[in-house]
C-alpha cells in the first residue's frame, strides 16, 4: 500500500522529484529530451542527489547498473527511443543481472506528442518492450503520480529488474 506523496501540489513533475528524494534515490542518470529538460535541471540542483548525464542510452543504462553496485539507489530518466536503442544492453546487462532500475521514460510519439517524427517510436514502445521482456507501465493522469512512481520503484526492487514507467509530457514537462 502507498500513501501520497507528502506536500504534493499537484504539480506532477514536482510530486516526481519530492517522491524520487523520499524514497531515498541518491543518483539519476540521464540522456537529455526536451520533455525532461527542467526536470533535470531540478534534480541537478537537488542536493540529495546526483545527476549524472550520458551521451547515449545504452551508456547511461550501464553507467546506472555501475551506480547501483556501489550501493547507491539509481533512477534512469530517457525518451522511449533511447530505450528502444538500448536493447541489447537491456537484455544482456541489466535483465540479465538483475539490476532493480527505476527507469522513468518520456513516452513520445502518442497523442500527447505534437511532433509527427515521434509517431514510429511511439507504436513500437510497448511491442518492443513486451518483446524484450522488460516490464512496464503507462502512468494514470487521473491518479496521482508519486504513488505510481513509488509502485514502479517497488516493482523494481522486488522484482530484481528493471522496470519502466512510460510519462506524459503533463507527468515530467516543468
Amino acid at each position: 500500500m502507498t500513501t501520497p506523496t507528502p506536500n504534493s501540489d499537484g504539480h506532477r513533475p514536482s510530486d516526481i522529484l519530492s517522491t524520487l528524494k523520499r524514497l531515498g534515490f541518491g543518483a539519476v542518470v540521464a540522456v537529455p529530451d526536451s520533455w525532461l529538460g527542467e526536470i533535470l535541471i531540478r534534480i541537478e540542483q537537488e542536493p540529495t542527489m546526483t545527476l549524472i548525464r550520458a551521451t547515449h542510452e545504452e551508456e547511461a543504462l550501464a553507467i546506472a547498473c555501475g551506480v547501483r553496485l556501489g550501493g547507491v539507489r539509481v533512477a534512469l530518466m530517457v525518451q522511449n527511443a533511447g530505450v528502444l536503442s538500448m536493447g541489447a544492453g537491456m537484455v544482456s546487462l541489466a535483465q540479465r543481472y538483475q539490476f532493480p532500475l527505476l527507469m522513468l521514460v518520456s513516452y513520445r510519439g502518442t497523442l500527447d506528442d505534437p511532433v509527427f517524427y515521434h509517431l514510429p517510436k511511439g507504436r513500437a514502445t510497448e511491442p518492443v518492450f513486451r518483446g524484450i521482456g522488460l516490464n512496464y507501465a503507462r502512468s494514470d493522469r487521473h491518479r496521482p503520480i508519486g504513488p505510481q512512481i513509488e509502485n514502479a520503484a517497488t516493482c523494481a526492487e522486488e522484482g530484481s529488474c528493471p522496470f519502466a514507467l512510460l510519462l506524459s509530457r503533463e507527468d515530467i514537462q516543468w
